[in-house]
């Protein structure tokens, strides 16, 4: 049983694994496998695996391209380890994170401290910016609906989960679509157990033209959202947003041609239907006038000679 396993789901993009393989060398902990999940690439990146010689382990996974999430299930399933992290083809953790990882963790328990499943901590950019908000607390116990969702913290953040947690939790595979984004699942996990938030920064994230940060996901993939908003009504979430997930709920739903009482009858929570309809019509209307916003916010950053960040 390893420490880690270091979780990375990838399609071409051979040239960017090798600063990952860099970056767990300077991790300085060799009880740890690095787990490549090859979702059907047609680069180099069997040839590019096979190169690395370091002194943890390295599993390599070919796959029909599938997308991310059976990808990273697959990842899941192959660990061997106490703690995983499914870590993009596109990020690296900053030296020493693992140590610090491992510091948290209850050897005896096999948990986290206090009997938690995850610890999670910040991402900066490749500039060196923090994404998103620092946790108003530097150690923190509660869960990701409770503490990130209704504290409204925003931002990317970097979870390390128990291994033996991960594997009861599958990304959802949805026919036809090759995505879903992982907040579906930590916030399944947030219904069972808890996490620890500390504000270190554990990874660098580098948002690559045309991945999955660079294009319109939740139009590409709207059953999975449909699927997220249905289970993001439950208890936990506040007040207000269970109401404003509904609304989400009926508007993904109504978009896979679902009509009305198909709606009603398919959702986690009928008794929030009537204000989440009513809600659904404020944001039919707010995403209307967005479109309008966004032309002349476009126009006008073209105006002030404004250029993509890739």
């Amino acid at each position: 049983m390893y420490k880690f396993s270091v979780i990375t789901p990838t399609f071409n993009r051979a040239n960017h694994l090798p600063a990952i393989f860099n970056c767990l060398l300077d991790q300085e902990v060799i009880d740890l496998e690095w787990v490549i999940v090859d979702d059907g690439s047609t680069d180099n990146t069997k040839d590019i695996v096979s190169q690395f010689d370091g002194p943890f382990r390295i599993k390599y996974h070919y796959q029909q391209n599938s997308g991310k999430p059976t990808a990273a299930n697959k990842g899941v399933e192959l660990s061997e380890s106490y703690i995983s992290i499914i870590h993009d083809d596109d990020d690296t953790l900053l030296p020493k994170t693992l140590p610090l990882v491992w510091k948290y963790f209850d050897i005896t328990n096999k948990t986290f401290q206090e009997e938690c499943a995850c610890l999670s901590g910040l991402c900066i950019y490749d500039n060196g910016e923090i994404i998103g908000d620092k946790f108003p607390h530097d150690y923190y116990i509660s869960n990701h609906i409770e503490y990130q969702y209704n504290k409204n913290i925003r931002g990317d953040k970097c979870e390390f989960y128990l291994t033996s947690v991960l594997k009861n939790y599958p990304f959802p595979i949805i026919k036809n679509e090759k995505y879903i984004g992982e907040s579906i699942v930590w916030s399944r996990i947030a219904l069972k157990y808890k996490t620890i938030y500390i504000n270190n920064v554990f990874q660098k994230k580098v948002f690559l033209k045309g991945g999955l940060s660079d294009q319109a996901i939740w139009d590409k993939y709207p059953l999975g959202r449909e699927l997220f908003f249905n289970e993001a009504s439950n208890p936990k979430f506040s007040l207000i947003l269970r109401i404003k997930h509904y609304a989400n709920y009926i508007y993904y739903a109504k978009n896979n041609n679902k009509n009305i009482l198909q709606i009603y009858s398919s959702s986690n929570n009928k008794s929030f239907f009537l204000p989440g309809l009513f809600f659904y019509f404020i944001l039919i209307i707010w995403r209307f006038l967005k479109k309008f916003t966004f032309i002349n916010n476009l126009r006008q950053s073209k105006r002030n000679g404004w250029q993509k960040i890739t």
